[in-house]
């Protein structure tokens, strides 16, 4: 799934996108909620992040859009809801539309294999590299390339952590608001790291066609949501 500083540039591209710029409130209850599904850790991420019972055994889950909706979809209109809302938004396009884009999960025998226990090795589209599947998620590869992209990112997109406050009335029994300060502090630490030129060594990730695609993400999640309930140009909230 996309690390914190993507999930915070999707949100810096939607406000973007918005005819009328949030106000500061507004703003800083949106970002806490594009972090809320992280305040669960481990296994308890099938919950915050509503993914589907089936395919437990994948590499890869995507959220199901549709739970989220069913229970939240009338909420839409309070900033923490839509918050929470882009961020599964994303998860699901990364991992259904991205992910295929850039690499294949194999079996040993170089057939397309998407449960874990199964994978052998990682096709790199893009190069034609192929890594094994247990190098790829580590500070070398995959997760080493978000690192590397984080600089880039917070200081063309100006990510800064929201402001912690105590969120009222957020009611979701899926997130452990409690844990929302903790998920600051580490992305302060993270917001902090890298230098410049960090975004040249990367090895799995282009730049510029993940950029393209957070983009594009947050371009089609304002459509989506002017078309269901007009949500982007009116930012009614809740009193």
């Amino acid at each position: 799934m996309p690390g914190f500083i993507i999930h915070l540039t999707e949100a810096a591209m939607i406000m973007e996108h918005m005819k009328k710029q949030p106000d500061s409130d507004w703003k800083q209850e949106f970002l806490l909620g594009n972090l809320l599904p992280d305040t669960r850790l481990g296994k308890d991420k099938a919950i915050s992040h509503f993914w589907a019972p089936e395919g437990w055994e994948n590499i890869a889950r995507a959220p199901k859009l549709s739970r989220f909706l069913e229970k939240y979809g009338d909420r839409l209109n309070e900033p923490v809801i839509l918050g929470y809302y882009a961020h599964l938004y994303l998860d699901e396009r990364y991992v259904n539309e991205y992910w295929p884009t850039i690499l294949t999960f194999e079996d040993e025998k170089g057939r397309p294999e998407p449960r874990k226990a199964f994978i052998h090795r990682v096709e790199l589209k893009e190069s034609g590299r192929f890594i094994p599947f247990e190098k790829f998620f580590s500070s070398e590869y995959y997760y080493g390339d978000y690192t590397r992209s984080n600089h880039w990112l917070v200081d063309k997109y100006h990510i800064q952590p929201p402001e912690y406050r105590y969120l009222e009335n957020v009611n979701m029994d899926e997130v452990n608001a409690s844990q929302l300060e903790r998920v600051l502090k580490e992305l302060e630490c993270i917001c902090h790291k890298g230098r410049p030129g960090d975004e040249k060594e990367m090895k799995v990730f282009n730049l510029a066609g993940l950029e393209t695609f957070v983009r594009y993400t947050a371009e089609t999640f304002c459509q989506h949501m002017t078309q269901m309930t007009h949500i982007i140009d009116s930012r009614g909230r809740n009193k």
